[in-house]
């Protein structure tokens, strides 16, 4: 009875959640036994997915699930296992669309002036990011192109 009442007690489920702000993708990667030892006092290797989620992690997820808890109580707490997920970043979270706006190094003061104002109301129309790239082998203004647009 003593034994059945220890498992209960030690069996306890919790879940620790990280979001970064990155969007997830499809990709999850998960580890439903690793371990720790002594209770959690010895911390668990990092679970490396640097190539599983190239372009980063959007959510990292640890929990003790009823049976990682009852494994951890049968063993007198020695081997806790914890269940890990991870959700990979969606590779679109790293990289954002974004307008180009190409002006020549020497251009004059109008035609910067001219190049800042349609970036500035691309960006206002688009709620987007407007680049103003600054090109050094142009003489004059480059246009932008209408596919740009």
């Amino acid at each position: 009875m003593l034994m059945a009442i220890a498992c209960v007690t030690q069996a306890g489920c919790y879940h620790q959640v990280f979001n970064t702000g990155l969007a997830p993708s499809s990709t999850v990667v998960t580890k439903s036994w690793h371990p720790t030892f002594i209770f959690g006092l010895v911390a668990a290797q990092p679970v490396d997915v640097r190539s599983s989620c190239p372009s980063g992690v959007a959510i990292a997820s640890t929990r003790m699930t009823f049976v990682n808890g009852l494994v951890g109580g049968l063993t007198l707490g020695i081997f806790t296992p914890h269940e890990v997920k991870v959700v990979c970043a969606s590779r679109a979270a790293l990289l954002p669309t974004m307008e180009i706006r190409h002006l020549a190094m020497n251009a004059s003061r109008e035609e910067a002036d001219r190049v800042l104002s349609d970036a500035i109301q691309m960006a206002s129309r688009s709620d987007g990011s407007v680049a103003i790239v600054i090109d050094p082998t142009a003489d004059t203004l480059v246009q932008p192109s209408e596919a740009g647009r």
